[in-house]
């Protein structure tokens, strides 16, 4: 399957780069956006936002929730921090969201897993007591974490940069589509979009490998009838390029 034609759900601008990383081993990149990324745009929430960019020396520690939590917050941080705060301790889940914070010039570190359970499972429960942790996401993000971390004893508060929003695409956006081998969802809501257009637009997809980002995913694939998802343990292209390595060589034997 060297010319596996791969379907990649991931939002903009990540997904150009996936797809990018996707024709260097020799396969097809297809993309389609299963959700759009929107800054906070009206002025109330970001003078808000602008708030509690200024405050964020009062935390112990900032945690990056995605790659665009952080390159957004990173833009916010460029503006109101020329040096940033010493006394906090900065964490990305994953090692994109890690990576990005690193590019920027924040010195993150990140858990050795690949989801917010595996994060919960690193940060000792005696270490959180007590703690300032502020959370950057978009809004309307699972709230899981915080409530997690609330229940340790931690003090959660919120910055949220962006929207997600579900892109609009006709019956004939998939009609011109070509034939699919494999398809790549990277996070819930995303696959939620695409099951929604499939069940419309492509209901035999459901037969087609689907590779996704972690159990809890994987599990919410085959809930909603997908018969051939597979567990890529992270949404970062290694992880997905790995999962794919190891299909498309099952395919080939």
């Amino acid at each position: 399957m060297q010319d596996c034609q791969i379907l990649i759900t991931r939002p903009e601008p990540e997904n150009s780069l996936s797809c990018e990383r996707v024709r260097t081993h020799g396969w097809v990149a297809v993309p389609l956006p299963m959700l759009e990324i929107s800054p906070i745009e009206e002025a109330n929430k970001k003078a808000a936002i602008r708030a509690q960019v200024f405050d964020i020396d009062t935390f112990d520690y900032v945690i990056f929730v995605s790659k665009n939590a952080a390159r957004l917050a990173c833009d916010w941080l460029d503006d109101c921090w020329p040096m940033l705060p010493a006394s906090v301790h900065w964490i990305g889940i994953g090692q994109g969201t890690t990576q990005t914070l690193l590019d920027e010039g924040v010195p993150a570190l990140s858990n050795p897993g690949h989801t917010t359970e595996a994060l919960l499972d690193w940060l000792k429960p005696a270490r959180m007591k007590d703690q300032k942790i502020l959370i950057v996401r978009g809004e309307g993000g699972r709230p899981e974490l915080g409530n997690k971390l609330e229940e340790r004893g931690a003090k959660i508060s919120y910055l949220s940069l962006y929207e997600r929003k579900k892109p609009q695409y006709s019956a004939q956006t998939f009609f011109m589509l070509p034939d699919i081998n494999l398809i790549w969802a990277t996070s819930g809501e995303s696959l939620l979009n695409l099951s929604e257009y499939v069940s419309k637009n492509k209901l035999g997809w459901k037969a087609l490998p689907i590779m996704t980002p972690s159990i809890r995913v994987n599990q919410q694939a085959k809930e909603m009838g997908w018969i051939n998802a597979s567990c890529a343990n992270g949404a970062d292209d290694n992880s997905l390029i790995k999962a794919t390595e190891l299909h498309t060589g099952k395919q080939n034997d």
